[in-house]
């Protein structure tokens, strides 16, 4: 089953000074390799930008120009999924489900893209913040690779 990557994993996988750093880093390589089926939303790309080049935000911001090269080598290797014109329709319905407003509206937004595209799982740093949506699993990198483990992968 595909799952979808959330920015605060893709940016704990660049910067070394995070503490989810190694989980984070091995979960994008194994997706980056093949070895399970992920795909990035635009707006996670759009986020990853505006996080990573911030110098208030990380303690080693990457130039424009750097933050670019990742992003090209990301959507190389990961297939990249977009808003349709049903999805925002869709978000309004789950408002009904889990009504949230301010900076919240953006995580349901990123939800309502994925289910729009036949995803029902984001693996993610922030799992209580995609609890309440239906039909939408959050689980975090470290359960994603144990299961790998497990499988013997």
């Amino acid at each position: 089953m595909s799952f979808l990557i959330d920015s605060n994993v893709l940016i704990s996988s660049y910067d070394e000074t995070e503490e989810q750093h190694e989980r984070s880093y091995a979960l994008v390589e194994r997706a980056m390799s093949g070895e399970v089926e992920a795909a990035l939303a635009h707006q996670n790309l759009l986020e990853y930008l505006a996080v990573v080049t911030d110098p208030k935000r990380v303690e080693h911001p990457l130039s424009l120009e750097e933050a670019l090269v990742n992003i090209d080598t990301y959507i190389s290797f990961l297939n990249v999924i977009l808003p349709k014109s049903t999805t925002v329709a869709l978000l309004k319905r789950l408002l009904k489900a889990k009504p949230v407003t301010k900076g919240k509206v953006f995580d349901l937004y990123l939800a309502a893209t994925a289910l729009d595209n036949g995803i029902v799982q984001i693996c993610t740093w922030n799992t209580a913040d995609f609890e309440g949506i239906p039909r939408f699993e959050a689980v975090a990198p470290g359960q994603i690779i144990e299961g790998l483990l497990k499988k013997g992968k």
